[in-house]
């Protein structure tokens, strides 16, 4: 049990599950909170980056609880406005994919992971870091980061992961699979895809690194070799049932540190969220967050 009575709750009202009757959902988020004893100040994103703002502001105003509700790319901005404090997370799903939330195997609905305030427990987890940002899950350089580019936002609201899917198809064929080097533990690899996994869900049915832990302080890397669209549909079919890693051209292994070298127009992205282009270093972060989770997990 968590034991809490005051909260700072942050959510981005131009998230999925918040899109319609945003003021009703909230105020049933603030009832059930209220049951459980806790008082919470709710927090609207405005702008990109202010839920870091936001999530830092209430770490040094003393919250005993930040609540985040949104989808990973908020909960990625929140994170890098506490990471390092003791403060607990506890995550409330209401974005596209989910990947977090899916990874920890939270209950469907705004309100169920309020059950952790009574059930759950809190576990230290270690962070990646790219170029010095805080990540929870994942970092992508190429194909899915080009992909991430394409997305129209007014289709991401609309059609959900199906924006993602369609992005998906448009780049298999226009993308010219420029390639990238990598290099970790004295080891170099060249590649066209890299996947610099801290969790095993990726989005959709997808995990492209199944053998990721987010309670475990490394990387687990995925590179995918080929420069033929045809090969990638091949790769994405294997991944929808989790075969992939025998494929040849396909790589995985365990990291604490990687860099990335390549061509000045490959995307890299971070749960989600576009970080920029390479070049880019990735890093763990050790004991550098509490997060509420199932106490099965």
């Amino acid at each position: 049990m968590l034991d809490c009575r005051r909260a700072t709750l942050i959510y981005n009202p131009a998230a999925r599950k918040l899109q319609r009757g945003c003021g009703e959902k909230l105020r049933k988020i603030k009832d059930a909170l209220t049951s459980f004893g806790v008082q919470a100040e709710f927090l609207p994103t405005e702008r990109s980056l202010h839920a870091a703002e936001l999530s830092r502001k209430a770490v040094e105003s003393g919250t005993e609880l930040i609540i985040v509700c949104g989808g990973d790319g908020t909960v990625n901005e929140v994170i890098a406005g506490m990471a390092g404090s003791a403060v607990p997370l506890l995550v409330l799903p209401a974005g596209t994919a989910n990947v977090l939330a899916k990874d920890l195997r939270l209950d469907k609905g705004l309100t169920a992971p309020l059950r952790l305030l009574q059930e759950g427990a809190v576990r230290r987890i270690a962070l990646g870091m790219a170029n010095g940002r805080p990540f929870a899950l994942m970092a992508g350089i190429g194909v899915d980061a080009g992909v991430v580019a394409a997305v129209h936002p007014a289709l991401k609201k609309k059609a959900g992961q199906g924006a993602f899917w369609l992005a998906g198809f448009r780049q298999l064929f226009q993308y010219s699979f420029p390639e990238l080097e990598l290099t970790s533990g004295g080891n170099t690899y060249r590649a066209t895809f890299a996947v610099i996994a801290r969790s095993h869900s990726y989005g959709g049915p997808l995990s492209l690194v199944p053998q990721a832990d987010l309670f475990a302080d490394r990387f687990d890397v995925c590179l995918f070799e080929g420069r033929s669209r045809w090969v990638y549909l091949r790769y994405l079919v294997f991944a929808l049932f989790r075969r992939h890693l025998h494929l040849s051209g396909v790589r995985h292994f365990a990291a604490s540190s990687v860099d990335v070298q390549g061509d000045p127009g490959l995307w890299i992205q971070v749960d989600g969220e576009l970080l920029g282009h390479v070049p880019a270093r990735f890093t763990i972060l050790p004991d550098a967050l509490s997060l509420v989770v199932p106490a099965d997990r």
